[in-house]
């Protein structure tokens, strides 16, 4: 599975963007991104905090969240993997 670049949730079929850029038009059924859509006029950040102002919901009405989900750990480990990709990129001075 692949994780959602807005709130971390890792059930994704497709990667959000092929290695190419192009968008999957997957719909994150933990925060209702669509890749290609929803994020063309908003960022990852503002659509991020976007969904935990809602109160960070499941987003499938017709297909409840996995066992033991829980939103407040992807977020933190979205950001904890975010903060070891930058510390692991080269620092241009």
């Amino acid at each position: 599975m692949n994780k959602c670049p807005v709130c971390g949730y890792s059930g994704l079929y497709e990667p959000a963007y092929s290695s190419t850029g192009k968008p999957s038009f997957e719909i994150c059924a933990s925060c209702g991104t669509e890749f290609g859509y929803d994020d063309a006029k908003n960022g990852a950040e503002t659509l991020r905090e976007k969904w935990i102002a809602k109160g960070m919901t499941w987003h499938f009405s017709h297909r409840g969240p996995p066992p033991n989900w829980n939103p407040a750990r992807q977020l933190k480990e979205l950001n904890s993997e975010a903060v070891a990709s930058r510390a692991e990129s080269p620092q241009i001075l």
